[in-house]
């Protein structure tokens, strides 16, 4: 796991040696290399090693735009799907982590299909029956496989892999960060990872028509290095994490020709160099919660986490695995969970179960509609349009600031800003649906009216609409 963040930034890589020794203890606990391993924990994500301040408030700002800075918007748009999104969402699993909550697949299963989530990602673990038996369990609940290759695997231990797993993988990957888990032992690295990924496509498309990943890196200058692989893959892959920033920031530090680094924008950039104008996934992103690592408070990370989500649909990205489900541990590489080292759910893991549930919208798909509507409210107010099968749509709105300062770890005040809808016609039914602290939700029908003045905050605000 890593925030691509690398030394070309001039950032002391204190997490890559981490993530080095938990590969080796990884592999002397398993007594066999998970190609996972080396790719689990958060390298790259320094807190405050040459940061400048971020382009946002200061801690003790509480005014966050005046009147001046609202603008008002005519919209006639296009939704995407409601049921497209929920089927963006992917999250990390570790079910060869059988010294955590992993071990016990009922719980895991249990926490998936709660969730809603019906993407994972792990690696392949070729020989280990008991992790096939779990995998097709899962599938067996709809629930599908990213699965990650390690350099030693022969391509009978892929095809192997994927008919012991009852064919549940939807997704095959390269190599994970492989330029800060072996550059030790592997000094040409680029070219181990791009004759894996050339392998590793070969004997996917020769398989069956699954997709193919590219291989994760941590930085701009390991992307340049591997060069392109696009010929070898059918998506692109980027790890994006935020150092315990807003997941709408512009970024922090210097700048260049990819834009400024610390962005969502950046980080698809710098990755866009091995596979160009390809489809690009989010492999990995999320935020820890305790002091022990770079974190956020638990409420903080469930709003965060929402709209991470949300601002990654809105950079067309087709789907996006947080990290992780459950927290491994101790440490920097403990709590990055949606539940706990026990399996107790947190805020966000509530939160996202909450939005996933608003959304889902399964069944045949139907010809969108456009919805004409005026949208008056701050430039920082942010939205996402949906519409399901029953001719509603969705609008998900969220004031996309800083709540966090993650250099002096102490709480931004934020002040909900009023945002004004005036729709074409007199929606025949409307409804708010928000979210609390702990990710819980409440729902309120509103009056049958032309316009409509919300207060929108950090938690995404959920207005229905039937036309």
């Amino acid at each position: 796991m890593s925030a691509v963040r690398g030394a070309a930034k001039g950032k002391e890589n204190v997490y890559s040696s981490l993530c080095r020794f938990r590969a080796a203890l990884c592999c002397s606990l398993l007594a066999v290399a998970l190609a996972a391993c080396g790719g689990g924990g958060r390298s790259g994500v320094v807190p405050n090693a040459g940061v400048v301040a971020d382009s946002g408030l200061a801690a003790n700002d509480t005014t966050l735009v005046t009147a001046a800075t609202a603008k008002s918007t005519s919209l006639t748009e296009m939704p995407r799907r409601a049921a497209s999104f929920a089927d963006s969402v992917g999250v990390n699993v570790h079910l060869g982590y059988y010294w955590t909550r992993y071990s016990d697949i009922t719980a895991v299963q249990n926490l998936l299909t709660g969730l809603g989530i019906r993407h994972i990602r792990d690696g392949i673990s070729p020989g280990w029956t008991n992790l096939c038996s779990e995998f097709s369990q899962l599938g067996a609940h709809g629930i599908r496989g990213d699965f990650i290759v390690g350099s030693w695997m022969s391509p009978t231990d892929v095809t192997t892999w994927d008919s012991c797993t009852g064919r549940t993988a939807d997704a095959y990957e390269g190599l994970n960060e492989w330029d800060i888990s072996h550059p030790a032992t592997d000094t040409n690295w680029p070219q181990t990872d791009a004759s894996v990924q050339q392998s590793l496509y070969s004997t996917v498309k020769a398989m069956r028509p699954v997709t193919v990943f590219a291989p994760s890196l941590t930085s701009e200058s390991a992307y340049a290095a591997l060069g392109s692989v696009a010929a070898t893959s059918d998506v692109g892959n980027a790890h994006v994490y935020f150092a315990a920033r807003n997941p709408g920031t512009t970024g922090w530090g210097a700048g260049d020709s990819f834009g400024v680094y610390g962005s969502l924008k950046y980080d698809l950039a710098i990755a866009r160099q091995t596979t160009g104008t390809k489809p690009i996934v989010v492999t990995e992103t999320g935020y820890g919660d305790t002091s022990d690592t770079v974190y956020v408070p638990p409420a903080t990370k469930a709003r965060y986490t929402l709209r991470t989500l949300l601002e990654a649909w809105n950079a067309k990205l087709s789907r996006t695995y947080l990290y992780e489900l459950i927290d491994e541990g101790g440490g920097y590489f403990g709590s990055y969970g949606l539940a706990d080292g026990n399996g107790n759910v947190k805020p966000a893991y509530t939160a996202v179960k909450n939005l996933l549930a608003h959304l889902s919208d399964p069944g045949r798909a139907v010809t969108l509609r456009s919805l004409a509507y005026t949208l008056a409210a701050p430039a920082q107010v942010h939205h996402a349009l949906f519409e399901k099968r029953d001719g509603s749509f969705v609008l998900a709105l969220w004031l996309e600031v800083s709540e966090w300062d993650p250099n002096a770890n102490v709480p931004i005040a934020v002040a909900p800003q009023a945002t004004v809808l005036t729709f074409g016609r007199v929606p025949s039914m409307l409804r708010t649906t928000s979210f609390d602290d702990g990710g819980n939700v409440t729902t309120q029908a509103l009056a049958q009216s032309g316009a409509v003045t919300l207060s929108v905050g950090g938690s995404p605000t959920l207005l229905d609409i039937m036309p």
